[in-house]
C-alpha cells in the first residue's frame, strides 16, 4: 500500500511510525516498525490500472518466520493502523523464549547488540520479538516491562535493551540414590545446599598450599594425609570432645559459578552460586569410604607440620582432586584409624620452584625495585585486612613500566613468586598474559576480565598480574572505539567495587601507552619504572649468567684468561637485561665454534676473545630501528681549538671514561652545550669528533629538517627526536643551524618556532629534564636563540670557535695534510703567514686545491706521454708478413695481409700503453710542492670577507659581556632596509 505521499505532505517520516496489526476482530495485536517502502504487490496492482486496484486489496509484507510467530498466515486479512507519537524507549527488559535462545545471544552477543536497532523498531508488554545473530540464527525474546511505561515505545540509539539469562535446567533425578554417588550425581551437588553434617558443630575452613611451599619433604604412604599446623590441629581436637583427632572428612569447596544476570541498566552482574561439591576419594578406599562415611568427603589422616601456618592445609594424596589455593572443609572422624596401611612409605620432595627460582638468580641490580613492589603489597594486604574495603572503592594496584627488553616479565615473576612464599601472606598469583589476547572481541575481553577478578577474589589474598595490558587497554588510535570500549569495561570490573584480599599488578612499556581513562582513575596508585641497569648491575647480571652457563653445561672457563666482568660492563653501556643475556648466548656460541674448529674433541672454554666477537655487529634492543652516525674524524684532525676541545673532553668524555669517580660529585654535571663561531671555524668538525672520541651514541640533526608547515608537527618531531636520543643513551644529540628552530620568542607572525622552542625547553629542562642525552648545538648567530635556552640547566656552557691564528693555521695544514704525500721542501709555517683571515674550511680547501693541481700535471704528462709513444711506434715499427708453407701468395695478396695484421696491432696497441702507464702510476706517490700551494693560493680568497668579520665579531663580544638578549645587533653591510635579525 502507499501510504508514503500523503505522510510525506504532512512531513512525517515513517521510520517515526509504529504499525499495528491485528486479526479482523481480535482486541490484541503487535507493533511493528515500518520501512517506508511500498510492497511489491501493491506496485504490480497500481501498475495494471485503477479499476484492479480499486477491486483487489492492499496488501502488506512481512518476515514469514515472524508473521508465523504472531500467528498470521499467508494471505490472512488483518486490519493495521498507524501510530504516531510513541515515545523512545530508555530502557527495555526482555527475557530469551528458551535456552536454546541464551546460548546463541551468548555466543553472538556483540552482533546482536550492533544490529538490534535495524531489525526491531517498536516493542510492546509482552509481546515477541526476533533478533538475528549473524543474518542466520535466530534469537527470540519476549518483551518483559518497557520505560517509560505505555501502550508501546519505540527504540532509540540511547535505549538500553537488558536481557535476563536462561540457563538450561539439569534433570533431577527420578529414583533413590544408592550410596556411591556417580559422576553426574556429584555434579548435581554443587546446585544444592551443604550436605555435610559429620559433626555438630560448623567443620573447619582451610586453604590448600602448594607443597612447593615447604622447606622440608614429607614422608607419607599411598593413604591421603592432610598436614596442619599445631593450632589447627587444636581447633579440630576441640570439635571431637578435645581427644587427639587421627582422622578427618575432607571436603572441596568448589568455587562460585559465575551467573550472568543484568541489573536495571542493563550490565551484567555476577551471582555466586551454592558451593560445596564432593570428592571422589581414591578407588583404593573407595569401599571402605562407603562403609565408614557418616556424609559426604574424603577420609585423610591428620598430621601436624610446624611449616604450614595457621587457616592453611597441604592435602597429599589428592593432587588431580584439590588444586592449589583451593578452599577445603575439615571435619573430625570418630571413625578408629584404619588398619591396611601401605608396606612402603613414600617421600615427597617439594618440586622446584621452576623458571621463577632461575629468574631469581639472575636478576641483579633490581634489589631497592623488588623490595618497593613487595613493601607495596604488603601494606595493601594489612590495610585490607585492618580496614577492609573502607580504604577505596577500587582494587589496589600497581603499575611496572619500562621499554621492551627491560625485564618487566621477569620482575613482575620475581615480585609475585616473593608473595607467594612470603609466610605473613601466601599470596595466590594469578598470571595473564594480555599479548595473546589483543585481537580477541571486545565482548570476550569483558567477560575475560571479570573471570580473572572472581577466580582471584575466591583465592584471596592474591595478585592478579596483568601482563602487557598496553597490547589490549591501549591508548586512542585509529580505532579509538574499541579502545575506548575496552577501557570502561577494565574500570567497570576492576574500579568500580574493590575486592579484600585481592590487588592488581600490571605491566606495560608506559603510562602512555595504556588508556588516558586508566590514568585518570588511580586504579594504579603506585608506579615503578625499570631503567636500564647500570655499570655495577650490568656486572653482576654477566657474571651470574655465565656461571649459569658454566654450571649447567660443559663450559669451562680459562683461568689464565679470567672474564674481566667489570670491562664487560663498561663495554655494554645502555645494554638492558635481555641483551646482555643475548650477548653472553652470542659469546658461548663463539666458544663452541672456535672449539670445533681447533679442538674438535675437547671442551669449549669461554675467553674474553669470545666476548669481543659476540659484540660486533650487536644492536642492542633500544637501538633496533634508531639512526646513529658514525664518523672517522678523531681530535688528531683537528687543528687548534685547544680551549673548546678540552671543554667538549671534560663534558662528554669524562663522565663516561671515569664514571666511578663523577658517580660521587654531588654537582649536577653539564648536559648542554652551545658550539658558535665564524663560518667554517670547525663547529661541526668538533660534532664529528665528538661522535668517534667520547664513546658515545651519536645523532645528528640539522635545525631546518624539523621544521613543518603543519600545525603541531613540529613540535612532534622534536619529541620523536629527543625520544631516539633517550633510547639510544647514552647518547649526543647534535643540532646543527640551532638558530633556525629556536629563535627568539614573539618574533615569528606565524607561531611555528615560538611552539618549537617551548617544546625544547621543556624537553631540555622543564618538567621532563634529561638523562643520559647530552645536546650540542652549532650555530653562527647565538644572538637569535632565545636567551632560555641559554640559561644554566639547558645550553650550560657556550664554546666560542675563533678564528684561527697563525700557530693554529699551522696546525690545521699539519693535520689536513697528514693523509697526502707533502714535500719535505714545503713550509708550512710561511703558507700559515700567508693565509690571514682564512678559517679551517678555507685551509682545507687549500691544501685539496693544491692537490688537484699534482692531479691535473699529471695527467697531462702522461697523456703526452702516451701519444708520443704510439706515434713513434707507427712511424718506426712496420710489420713484415712472412708465410710458411701452403700456398704461394701474390704481391697483392700478402700487402693486404699485412694492411690486416698492422690494423690489428694498432688496435691494441694504445690499450697496451695505457695499461702500463696505470700501472707505473698506482706505484708512484706524488708530493705536493711549494709551487701547487702558492698556485692554490692565487686563485683562493678567504670565505669570510673582512666586513663580515668585524660584523660577527661585533655580535659575539657583545654576547660575551651580555646574556640578556636585549644588546644591539650591528646593521649589515647596506644598511638601509636590511633585515639584520628575524625580530
Amino acid at each position: 500500500m502507499s501510504l508514503y505521499g500523503p505522510l510525506a505532505a504532512k512531513q512525517v517520516r515513517p521510520q517515526r511510525l509504529a504499525v499495528h496489526i491485528a486479526l479482523p476482530g481480535s482486541s490484541e495485536g503487535v507493533y511493528v516498525g515500518w520501512t517506508g517502502m511500498a510492497s511489491a504487490s501493491s506496485l504490480s496492482k497500481w501498475q495494471h490500472g485503477a479499476h484492479a486496484a480499486a477491486e483487489a486489496l492492499d496488501t502488506i509484507e512481512i518476515d514469514p518466520q515472524i508473521a508465523q510467530s504472531y500467528g498470521f498466515k499467508d494471505g490472512a486479512t488483518v486490519e493495521i493502523g498507524l501510530v504516531h507519537n510513541l515515545p523512545v524507549a530508555t530502557n527495555v527488559e526482555t527475557e530469551p523464549l528458551s535456552a536454546d535462545d541464551w546460548e546463541i545471544l551468548e555466543t553472538h552477543a556483540g552482533d546482536v547488540e550492533q544490529n538490534l536497532l535495524s531489525q526491531v523498531r517498536a516493542v510492546a508488554v509482552g509481546q515477541e520479538i526476533s533478533a538475528w545473530a549473524l543474518g542466520r540464527s535466530r534469537v527470540q525474546l519476549r518483551v518483559v516491562s518497557i520505560k517509560p511505561e505505555g501502550q508501546a515505545v519505540l527504540l532509540g540509539p540511547d535505549t538500553e535493551v537488558a536481557i535476563a539469562p536462561k540457563t538450561r535446567q539439569l534433570p533431577k533425578p527420578s529414583g533413590p540414590q544408592s550410596k556411591k554417588p556417580s559422576q553426574s550425581e556429584s555434579e548435581l551437588l554443587a546446585n544444592q545446599d551443604s550436605p555435610i553434617k559429620a559433626t555438630d558443630s560448623a567443620p573447619l575452613s582451610l586453604r590448600v598450599l602448594p607443597t612447593r611451599l615447604l622447606p622440608s619433604s614429607i614422608n607419607t604412604d599411598s593413604e591421603v594425609e592432610v598436614h596442619l599446623s599445631s593450632d589447627d590441629i587444636q581447633r579440630l581436637n576441640s570439635q571431637n570432645d578435645h581427644s587427639p583427632c587421627a582422622h578427618a572428612w575432607l571436603v572441596r569447596v568448589r568455587p562460585p559459578r559465575l551467573v550472568k544476570e543484568f541489573d536495571k541498566r542493563g550490565r551484567p552482574v555476577e551471582k555466586a552460586g551454592p558451593a560445596p561439591v564432593l570428592l571422589q576419594q581414591n578407588k583404593q578406599n573407595e569401599k571402605k569410604a562407603e562403609e565408614k562415611s557418616p556424609g559426604p568427603g574424603v577420609l585423610a589422616r591428620v598430621k601436624a607440620n610446624d611449616d604450614v601456618i595457621a587457616g592453611h592445609v597441604v592435602v597429599i594424596g589428592l593432587e588431580t582432586k584439590v588444586e592449589e589455593w583451593d578452599t577445603v572443609l575439615l571435619s573430625p572422624s570418630k571413625e578408629p584409624e584404619p588398619s591396611s596401611r601401605s608396606s612402603s612409605p613414600k617421600q615427597i620432595t617439594p618440586p622446584d620452584v621452576g623458571p621463577a627460582q632461575d629468574e631469581k638468580n639472575e636478576l641483579a641490580g633490581v634489589d631497592t625495585l623488588l623490595n618497593d613492589c613487595h613493601n607495596f603489597f604488603v601494606r595493601t594486604f594489612m590495610q585490607n585486612e585492618t580496614f577492609g574495603t573502607a580504604g577505596g572503592s577500587y582494587l589496589p594496584g600497581l603499575l611496572l613500566h619500562g621499554a621492551p627488553g627491560s625485564g618487566r616479565t621477569s620482575v613482575a615473576r620475581a615480585v609475585t613468586k616473593k608473595l607467594e612464599s612470603d609466610p605473613s601472606i601466601h599470596a595466590c598469583i594469578v598470571y595473564v598474559d594480555l599479548a595473546q589476547m589483543a585481537d580477541q572481541h571486545t565482548s570476550v575481553l569483558r567477560d575475560k576480565f571479570k573471570t580473572w577478578r572472581a577466580v582471584a577474589a575466591w583465592r584471596q589474598p592474591s595478585v592478579l598480574v596483568l601482563d602487557n595490558l598496553d597490547k589490549v587497554v591501549s591508548a586512542e588510535h585509529a580505532d579509538s572505539s574499541r579502545a575506548r570500549h575496552l577501557a570502561e569495561h577494565f574500570l567497570d570490573v576492576f574500579a568500580e567495587s574493590p575486592a579484600p584480599g585481592v590487588a592488581l599488578l600490571a605491566t606495560c612499556q608506559s603510562p602512555s601507552a595504556l588508556h588516558p581513562l586508566l590514568t585518570t582513575s588511580h586504579v594504579f596508585s603506585h608506579k615503578v619504572q625499570l631503567r636500564a641497569p647500570d655499570k655495577a648491575a650490568r656486572r653482576d647480571i654477566i657474571s651470574r649468567i655465565v656461571s649459569r652457563r658454566l654450571a649447567t653445561s660443559d663450559l669451562s672457563s680459562d683461568p689464565a684468561k679470567p672474564l674481566n666482568f667489570v670491562a664487560l660492563a663498561t663495554d655494554t653501556e645502555g645494554y638492558s637485561a635481555t641483551d646482555l643475556q643475548d650477548l653472553v648466548g652470542r659469546a658461548v656460541h663463539a666458544a663452541a665454534v672456535r672449539s670445533a674448529t681447533n679442538d674438535p674433541n675437547g671442551a669449549p672454554v669461554l675467553l674474553p676473545a669470545d666476548f669481543a666477537q659476540a659484540q660486533e655487529d650487536f644492536v642492542p634492543l633500544t637501538l633496533r630501528g634508531v639512526k646513529l652516525q658514525k664518523s672517522e674524524v678523531s681530535w688528531s684532525d683537528i687543528g687548534g681549538l685547544h680551549e673548546t676541545r678540552r671543554v667538549l673532553r671534560e663534558t662528554l668524555e669524562w663522565p663516561t671514561k671515569y664514571g666511578a669517580i663523577f658517580a660521587k660529585c654531588p654537582l649536577r654535571l653539564r648536559s648542554g652545550l652551545l658550539l658558535y663561531g665564524y663560518p667554517g671555524c670547525g663547529k661541526t668538525l668538533l660534532a664529528s669528533a665528538v661522535a668517534k672520541e667520547c664513546g658515545l651514541n651519536f645523532i645528528s640533526v640539522k635545525g631546518p629538517e624539523l621544521l613543518n608547515k603543519y600545525i603541531g608537527q613540529s613540535e612532534q618531531s622534536v619529541r620523536d627526536i629527543f625520544d631516539r636520543a633517550s633510547a639510544a643513551k647514552p647518547c649526543v644529540l647534535f643540532l646543527d643551524e640551532f638558530d633556525s628552530i629556536a629563535p627568539k620568542r614573539g618574533h615569528d607572525s606565524t607561531g611555528v618556532t615560538d611552539r618549537v622552542v617551548n617544546q625544547m625547553l621543556t624537553q631540555m629542562d622543564g618538567a621532563e629534564g634529561l638523562d643520559g642525552v647530552y645536546v650540542l648545538a652549532a650555530t653562527s648567530r647565538p644572538d637569535l636563540i632565545d636567551p632560555a635556552l641559554l640559561r644554566p640547566g639547558r645550553l650550560d656552557k657556550s664554546l666560542l670557535c675563533h678564528m684561527p691564528t697563525s700557530k693554529e693555521r699551522r696546525e690545521i695544514l699539519q693535520a689536513v695534510s697528514r693523509k697526502i704525500a707533502l714535500a719535505p721542501s714545503v713550509d708550512l709555517t710561511e703558507i700559515a703567514r700567508r693565509t690571514e683571515g682564512f678559517s679551517g674550511a678555507d685551509l682545507q680547501a687549500l691544501v685539496y686545491n693544491a692537490q688537484l693541481e699534482v692531479v691535473h700535471e699529471e695527467l697531462a704528462a702522461k697523456t703526452q706521454e702516451l701519444t708520443e709513444s704510439l706515434s713513434t711506434e707507427r712511424t718506426e715499427d712496420r710489420v713484415k708478413v712472412q708465410v710458411v708453407g701452403g700456398s704461394v701468395m701474390t704481391r697483392a695478396e700478402t700487402a693486404a695481409l699485412e694492411r690486416r695484421v698492422a690494423t690489428m696491432i694498432a688496435t691494441r696497441g694504445p690499450k697496451l700503453a695505457c695499461k702500463q702507464v696505470r700501472t707505473s702510476g698506482e706505484k708512484a706517490r706524488h708530493q705536493i710542492t711549494l709551487g701547487h700551494l702558492e698556485r692554490s693560493l692565487e686563485n683562493h680568497r678567504p670565505s669570510v670577507s673582512p666586513e663580515e668579520r668585524w660584523r660577527l665579531q661585533m655580535i659575539y663580544d657583545a654576547f660575551q659581556s651580555d646574556r640578556t638578549g636585549e644588546h644591539k645587533v650591528p646593521p649589515g653591510l647596506s644598511g638601509v632596509g636590511e633585515r639584520a635579525t628575524l625580530g
